[in-house]
């Protein structure tokens, strides 16, 4: 089985990559820089390119079974990365006849659910930009008509992966979870529909 990664330099999308590879799948690893990505395997091709770039990413998505979306949240990043980006991963998608999208979003993708210090104050003094391009990316996912799945980690860790953590439908039942079980989680969801439309949160236990 072959699957798309795309944010794959960076700290969560690298972890994936691992995993993915531990688990037997070939992987296509999509980064800005190629530089970034220094696994060195025989089942792992690396695509550079930008994710506004539709040949680019046509070219990461074409022969997979799944994709899995890890982009991270950078202030630097172009206004609408995230909606765009994904526009474009979706089109490439449907074009290759790949139905299964994974998406790592983030707590405060719901607003109300968040924890209300950052919902109240750190998203809408610093972060709204950002937000409202996640949710703008939520929705083009949901109107996609893909199988797909969207999750909202809290604070990512680099703490070792544990295989537990709390899945829930409203806030995070923690504060942070590692971005090793965030990495797992998605990949159990490659093949795994039970959240097959659902925006679950994960957390530590």
């Amino acid at each position: 089985m072959k699957i798309a990664i795309f944010g794959a330099s960076g700290r969560t999308g690298i972890m994936t990559v691992y995993q993915a590879l531990d688990k037997g799948y070939e992987v296509n690893a999509f980064a800005r820089k190629a530089f970034n990505v220094t696994i060195r395997h025989p089942n792992i091709r690396i695509v550079e390119g930008d994710i506004l770039d539709y040949q680019k990413v046509k070219d990461a998505v074409e022969g997979v079974d799944a994709v899995i979306i890890t982009l991270g949240m950078d202030k630097n990043k172009p206004l609408r990365t995230f909606s765009h980006g994904t526009a474009n991963i979706i089109e490439a998608m449907k074009e290759y006849d790949v139905k299964r999208l994974i998406c790592m979003s983030s707590a405060g993708l719901l607003g109300k659910d968040t924890h209300p210090v950052f919902g109240k104050i750190i998203i809408p003094l610093f972060l709204n930009h950002i937000y409202a391009d996640k949710k703008e990316q939520m929705n083009i996912i949901k109107e996609s008509g893909l199988e797909w799945i969207i999750i909202r980690p809290p604070r990512l860790t680099q703490a070792p992966k544990t295989g537990k953590y709390q899945l829930t439908e409203g806030r995070p039942g923690t504060r942070s979870v590692p971005r090793a079980d965030v990495a797992d989680f998605m990949l159990r969801l490659v093949k795994d529909k039970t959240y097959d439309g659902r925006i679950p949160a994960i957390a530590s236990n």
